[in-house]
């Protein structure tokens, strides 16, 4: 198969790298009312059980990802796949809330070895033209896929094909560790008749880079949906099945159940699945016009702005959740466009440092983001006094964190922009 051809399977086993990944930091998402039953484990250890995860893998962003701009994507990704398989196997022994951190940590480590891997073999294998397209496609498809195993398949798993939430976990050990020898097979770090990169060998990440106010810039961006995604994730479907109970009358089991249909359908599978490939095709036909990456990001996280508020006005209405859960799934999950920006900006070659810079400090953000909205929703909560209320404070939170964090983005989009103009009406103009 040509190299031109073979990109697709580039995506294709770059898809389910990323799934791994996304399970891999809800992995107990779908068992854990199980895992708090059998261990007595309050919502502070599950809480703990998240946070640890967010932590370790921030922190270890940047060494994967010069490690790839070094040695290549395939190594690092697969490394990091097996890793994560056998955390996921230890996760399954854990007797003790130590030992299920322990475990955890390491597989945030494991996790933070794919995305800024992947996104830097990317964007070796694919043209400009093509850019968008492929990195929306491995976040959003990726990160579909791997919501809902963490969400839907492992809970069915261990609930009717096996006898537990441990067996469960240990068959998905390792089916992880099958896609790591799929991704040895398949992955390939540049295409072999690679040419020079439009840009000159360098070192992947350069200390100097943070006085460049264009990296600053992709950061705070990022950040900003990472903050959205963080909140939405672990919220969207709890306040789904309180909808059902309050709204609808619907016992526990049956809210839960619906909730979590309602949050995979609309939000991982539409709105990611299908919505961000499809955002990413209409970036790369948007900036053959003139309108940058940057710019259709500050619109898609102004329409989250707008989709926060309208989440915290205590919508009840069943449908109006679903649509609201479809676009959020869209426009939250698009910071991929982001890292096809940093690819044009700064090369394939240091695509993948890079990212990973702009992702350890989204994701310390988020992290506290999150936190932080448990604590404004109880506060909030505890004054208004009825069932949905609590969500107002979370709903807020993610507005108000996206919001700042977009808000210097685009104060600095729009600095760097007016001084290109300025530098192009300063420039000498050729005599006739």
């Amino acid at each position: 198969m040509s190299d031109r051809r073979y990109r697709w399977v580039i995506l294709a086993a770059g898809i389910v790298a990323y799934a791994t990944s996304q399970f891999s930091r809800q992995n107990y998402a779908g068992i854990q009312k199980f895992m708090a039953d059998e261990l007595a484990l309050d919502k502070g250890a599950l809480g703990l059980l998240g946070s640890v995860f967010f932590y370790s893998y921030a922190l270890f962003q940047m060494p994967w990802g010069l490690a790839t701009d070094r040695w290549g994507s395939r190594w690092i990704v697969t490394l990091g796949i097996f890793l994560t398989a056998v955390a996921t196997w230890g996760f399954s022994i854990g007797h003790s809330l130590t030992a299920l951190l322990t475990w955890r940590v390491i597989s945030g480590i494991g996790g933070a070895a794919v995305y800024g891997s992947l996104a830097g073999g990317l964007a070796r294998w694919f043209p400009a033209r093509e850019r968008g397209l492929s990195q929306a496609a491995l976040g959003g498809v990726g990160g579909a896929l791997g919501e809902a195993t963490a969400f839907f398949l492992l809970p069915v798993i261990s609930i009717y094909l096996v006898s537990g939430w441990r067996q469960g976990t240990v068959a998905m050990a390792g089916a992880t560790a099958l896609m790591g020898v799929l991704c040895l097979a398949l992955l390939r770090s540049a295409p072999e008749d690679t040419v020079a990169d439009e840009r000159p060998a360098v070192e992947p990440f350069s200390w100097s880079l943070l006085k460049d106010p264009q990296l600053w810039c992709y950061t705070f961006l990022f950040s900003a949906f990472i903050v959205s995604i963080r909140i939405v994730q672990p919220w969207i479907a709890l306040y789904a099945a309180d909808v059902y109970i309050t709204a609808y009358g619907q016992s526990v089991n049956a809210a839960v159940v619906g909730g979590g249909t309602l949050v995979i359908v609309a939000y991982s599978l539409l709105g990611r699945g299908v919505g961000c490939p499809m955002g990413g095709r209409l970036s790369d036909a948007l900036v053959k016009r003139g309108i940058s990456r940057a710019t259709l990001s500050i619109g898609w996280l102004a329409i989250a702005l707008v989709l926060f508020q309208v989440l915290s006005s205590g919508l009840t209405a069943a449908w109006l959740l679903a649509l609201v859960a479809c676009l959020l799934g869209t426009s939250i999950n698009l910071f991929t466009l982001i890292s096809a920006s940093i690819a044009e900006t700064y090369g394939a070659q240091r695509t993948a440092s890079i990212v990973s810079f702009v992702n350890t400090v989204a994701q310390l953000l988020g992290a506290t983001a999150l936190a932080m909205s448990g604590y404004v929703g109880v506060s909030l909560g505890s004054q208004a006094g009825h069932g949905l209320s609590e969500y107002r404070g979370v709903w807020l939170t993610a507005m108000a964190g996206t919001g700042m964090l977009a808000l210097i983005g685009t104060v600095i989009h729009i600095a760097l922009a007016r001084g290109r103009s300025w530098r192009a009406i300063a420039a000498p103009q050729p005599l006739e």
